[in-house]
C-alpha cells in the first residue's frame, strides 16, 4: 500500500506541477520541439480523444466506476511491487485529471505530437497509460502478479 500511495502522490505531483507550469509558461504560446513534440495549451471538457465532451456527470463519473471497479478486482490478489507500482500511476492519473475537473470543469492539455495529430495529452494521461500497460504486462507475462490473496 505504500508503493501505491509514494507513486500515486508523485504522480499527483508531477501532473499539477507541469499543468501550473504550462499555464503560466504557455498563455497564447506554442513551442515547437520538431517533428516529435509541441508543447500547447488546450483545455479538455471531455474524456479520453474528448469523449463525452461538454457532459460534466460523465467526465466525474465514469473515472470513479473505473476506480472502484478495479479495486474490486484487484483486492482479490496479492499485488505485488509490479502491480503496486501500476496502480499507482493509474490512480494518480485518474485522481489528477479528476481533481482538476472538478475544480474546473475542465482538463489542462499540453502534450502534443504532431504524427498523433488527434492526441493532446498531459502527465495524468500519460502516467494512466503507463500503468495500463504495466497492468497489460503483467496479465501476459507475470502470472505470479495474480495470485490470489
Amino acid at each position: 500500500m505504500k508503493r501505491i500511495m509514494g507513486v500515486l502522490m508523485a504522480t499527483l505531483a508531477l501532473d499539477a506541477g507541469t499543468k501550473w507550469l504550462a499555464s503560466v509558461a504557455l498563455t497564447g504560446r506554442t513551442v515547437s520541439l520538431g517533428w516529435l513534440l509541441e508543447l500547447r495549451l488546450t483545455r479538455n471538457d471531455g474524456m479520453a480523444l474528448g469523449l463525452f465532451a461538454g457532459n460534466r456527470v460523465a467526465g466525474m463519473l465514469l473515472p470513479l466506476t473505473v476506480i472502484i471497479c478495479g479495486w474490486l478486482l484487484l483486492r482479490r490478489y496479492r499485488l505485488t511491487p509490479f502491480t503496486q507500482t501500476a496502480c499507482g500511476l493509474v490512480l494518480g492519473g485518474f485522481l489528477g485529471n479528476f481533481l482538476e475537473r472538478l475544480w474546473h470543469g475542465w482538463v489542462l492539455d499540453m502534450i502534443y505530437f504532431p504524427f498523433l495529430p488527434w492526441f493532446v495529452c498531459n502527465i495524468a494521461d500519460i502516467a494512466i497509460c503507463a500503468g495500463v500497460v504495466l497492468l497489460a504486462a503483467s496479465l501476459l507475462f507475470r502470472p505470479q502478479d495474480w495470485k490470489e490473496a
